[in-house]
């Protein structure tokens, strides 16, 4: 799954992560969704988020991936 993930993101101009509440945690994101945002990063694509970031441990990261928030506005995807 994760090698077919970079496989699809490499073909990509951007990704949007549909960071929804889930279980009780606001804006969640899971580990193979932070490794396919780490994926795109890596090769330069855009990175759309939903909702605003997770609070966490892996905040300061994402927030390194210079990610565009559009708060589930989807003409802010350009």
């Amino acid at each position: 799954m994760i090698r077919h993930s970079e496989q699809v993101i490499s073909g990509m101009d951007a990704v949007l992560v549909l960071n929804f509440d889930k279980n009780g945690q606001r804006n969640y994101i899971g580990g193979a969704t932070f490794l396919e945002i780490y994926d795109a990063f890596r090769l330069g694509k855009k990175i759309f988020f939903m909702n605003d970031l997770p609070e966490g441990m892996l905040k300061d990261e994402l927030i390194g991936f210079s990610p565009i928030v559009i708060h589930a506005d989807l003409s802010h995807i350009k």
